[in-house]
């Protein structure tokens, strides 16, 4: 992992698939779609009904897992059920599905949030669930929010 990570391309490996969990998860301004319900435009497990015309904050996303090599197919949003993400140049985040609000806490998950943190000291590494917030570093959890 490098201090790069936010500009590296997309593993050719990898695809979304069937995965359209940032569709519910990711907040859509130009919709005045809120973070956590389904886009209108998302047919699940298909992608999205409007890609060729999507809003520009859905063309600037850039998925985590498809980014990161380091991240293997049990990390993938519909698998683990959290969304990694570059909110700007110091922060990672890894929205967490509300659904299954515990999902950051599985051992894949948890591994790749402190590594992320040990191995890009400049960056704050956040979990978000809804309107809570975790700070993770390379070996420990501070709650932000209660």
């Amino acid at each position: 992992m490098s201090d790069q990570t936010s500009t590296l391309p997309v593993d050719s490996e990898k695809s979304c698939g069937t995965c359209t969990e940032c569709c519910r998860m990711m907040m859509v301004p130009e919709l005045d779609k809120p973070a956590w319900i389904l886009c209108s435009h998302c047919a699940t497990g298909v992608g999205c009904k409007i890609y060729p015309d999507r809003p520009q904050s859905c063309r600037d996303f850039l998925c985590g897992w498809l980014q990161a090599p380091y991240m293997g197919p049990d990390l993938k949003p519909e698998k683990c059920h959290v969304v990694f993400f570059q909110l700007d140049a110091q922060t990672i985040v890894a929205n967490c599905d509300p659904l299954q609000p515990d999902a950051w806490r599985a051992p894949a998950v948890i591994e790749v949030l402190h590594l992320m943190a040990r191995n890009m000291p400049d960056r704050i590494v956040l979990v978000r669930v809804e309107n809570r917030f975790w700070r993770i570093l390379e070996d420990s959890v501070f709650p932000i929010t209660s």
